[in-house]
C-alpha cells in the first residue's frame, strides 16, 4: 500500500461525476416528501420543490466556484482547513461525513423495507447489512467500478421516476390545483424549507474533485446539472401526483406516491424505484466519507493509514473499509430513522460554513476558474438560508448534533496534539548521540 500523502487516480468523466451528484440526491425522500409537503401547501408544493431548488442553488454556486478553486478530496473539508482555520476545517469534515454515514445507513434500512415488502420473508435488517456490504467491496475495488455501477442505477431510478411522471401527466385532472394554495403563501416557505433536504446530497461530488479528469471544468459543470436535473424531476413528478391524486390525498397518505402508482395501475414502479434510489444513495455515500477521511488523515489529522492508496486498486481502501464498518454497525444495532433530522442539521451546518469560506475566497481576491452569478451575494445568502433552516430543526436534532460537534471538537485537540508529539519524539531519536 501507499503510504500518506499518496494522491487518487483520475479517471471519473463528467458523466460520472453528474450521475455521482444524481445517486447522491435522488433518494428514497422523494417518495415520502411529496406528501408531507402537498400537507403544507396543497397544490403549491410544485411552487415550493422550485423554491427550494433555488435556495439550494445558491450554496450550489459556492461549491462550484470553491471546488473549481481547490479541487482536491475532502470537499468542505479543504475548503473550510485552508480559507477559515484547520480546526473549522476538520469539523465541517466532521459533521459532513457524520451526516452522511447517519443517511447512509438510514438509506440502507429503507432498502431493507423495501426488499422486504416486495419479498416477504427476507429480513429488512439483514438486507440492509448485505447491500452496505456490497457498496463497501464495490467502493475497495475501485472508484470507475463504483461509478459504473452507479451509472447503471441511476439511469434506472431516473427512468422509473420519468416514466411515473408522464404516465401522471397524461391522466392529469386540472381539478386537483384549484385552490393553488389553500393554506396561503406562508406554508409554502415551511413546505420549501422541508424540501430542501431533498437537495442536499450534491456535494458528494465536491469530495471526488482529485479524480475527476478535468475538475476546474467538469465540477461546476457536474454540480449544476446534477441539481437541476433533480429539481426537474421532482418538479415532473410532483405536478403528476398532485393532477392524478389531489393534495389531499397525498397529505393523508404514509407512502403517497405508491398510492399514485397504484391509482396508474403500475405499483411495482414504487417498488423499484426504492430499491435503486437507496442502492445508489449508499453507494455514493461510502464514496464520499471515504475520501474525506482520507484528506484528514493526509493531513495528519486521522491516522495515516487511512491515507493510504493501494496500488493496483487506487482506492483509498482502510477509508472505505472505515467508512462502511460503522455503518454496518450502525444498521445492524439501531433504528435510525428517527436521526434523519440530525443529519440535515449537520450538513446544513456545514453549508453555512462553506458559504463562508466562500466569501473568504472572495475578501482575498481569489479568483476561481468557475465565477458565480452576482458573486459574492450568494454566498451570503447562501449562509444566511442555511442557517434559518439548520435551526429549523427539532430542538432533540440540534442537542445531538452539537454533542457530535463537541466530540469532533474533542477528538482534533486531542489526537492533533499526540501527533504532534509523536512526531517530536521521532525526530529526537534520530539525532545522533552527543560526543
Amino acid at each position: 500500500m501507499q503510504r500518506s500523502g499518496s494522491s487518487l487516480r483520475r479517471e471519473l468523466s463528467l458523466i460520472d461525476a453528474v450521475s455521482v451528484g444524481l445517486g447522491a440526491i435522488i433518494g428514497a425522500g422523494i417518495f415520502v416528501l411529496i406528501g408531507i409537503a402537498a400537507g403544507l401547501a396543497g397544490p403549491a408544493v410544485v411552487l415550493a420543490v422550485l423554491i427550494s431548488a433555488l435556495s439550494a442553488t445558491l450554496t450550489a454556486f459556492s461549491f462550484c466556484e470553491l471546488g473549481s478553486a481547490l479541487p482536491r478530496a475532502g470537499g468542505v473539508y479543504e475548503y473550510g482547513h485552508e480559507l477559515i482555520h484547520p480546526m473549522v476545517g476538520f469539523l465541517m469534515g466532521w459533521m459532513w461525513v457524520s451526516g452522511n454515514i447517519v443517511l447512509g445507513a438510514t438509506a440502507s434500512q429503507g432498502f431493507g423495507y423495501y426488499l422486504s415488502a416486495l419479498a416477504p420473508g427476507v429480513s429488512f435488517r439483514l438486507a440492509a447489512a448485505a447491500l452496505v456490504a456490497l457498496v463497501t467491496l464495490l467502493n475497495a475495488l475501485g472508484t470507475k467500478l463504483s461509478a459504473s455501477v452507479n451509472n447503471a442505477f441511476v439511469a434506472v431510478k431516473v427512468g422509473v421516476l420519468v416514466f411515473f411522471a408522464a404516465l401522471g401527466l397524461l391522466n392529469l385532472n386540472l381539478g386537483n390545483f384549484d385552490p393553488f394554495a389553500p393554506h396561503g403563501f406562508a406554508p409554502v416557505l415551511q413546505a420549501a424549507a422541508l424540501f430542501y433536504f431533498a437537495y442536499i446530497g450534491f456535494p458528494r461530488i465536491a469530495v471526488l474533485a482529485e479524480e475527476l479528469r478535468d475538475p476546474e471544468r467538469d465540477l461546476p459543470r457536474a454540480i449544476l446539472t446534477a441539481l437541476w436535473s433533480s429539481a426537474a424531476i421532482y418538479l415532473l413528478v410532483s405536478v403528476a401526483a398532485v393532477g392524478v391524486a389531489g393534495w389531499e390525498r397525498l397529505a393523508a397518505s404514509r407512502a403517497p406516491l405508491e398510492e399514485v402508482a397504484r391509482m396508474l395501475g403500475v405499483g411495482w414502479v414504487v417498488g423499484v424505484g426504492g430499491l435503486v434510489a437507496t442502492f445508489s444513495v449508499v453507494l455514493t455515500s461510502v464514496m464520499g466519507q471515504s475520501r474525506v477521511f482520507f484528506a484528514m488523515a493526509r493531513n495528519r489529522e486521522m491516522p495515516p493509514s487511512l491515507s493510504a492508496v493501494h496500488p493496483r486498486l487506487g482506492t483509498p481502501l482502510y477509508s472505505v473499509l472505515l467508512s462502511g464498518s460503522i455503518m454496518m454497525v450502525l444498521v445492524l444495532t439501531l433504528d435510525i430513522s428517527g436521526l434523519a433530522m440530525v443529519t440535515s442539521f449537520l450538513v446544513l451546518l456545514s453549508h453555512v460554513l462553506t458559504n463562508v469560506a466562500d466569501l473568504r475566497l472572495y475578501l482575498l481576491g481569489r479568483e476561481p476558474p468557475f465565477k458565480a452569478p452576482l458573486r459574492p451575494f450568494h454566498a451570503a445568502a447562501g449562509a444566511v438560508l442555511s442557517a434559518v433552516l439548520a435551526f429549523s430543526v427539532e430542538p432533540r436534532a440540534q442537542a445531538f448534533g452539537c454533542a457530535v460537534l463537541l466530540a469532533g471538537a474533542l477528538w482534533y485537540l486531542l489526537y492533533t496534539r499526540l501527533a504532534r508529539r509523536g512526531e517530536r519524539g521521532g525526530q529526537a531519536s534520530v539525532r545522533p548521540a552527543a560526543r
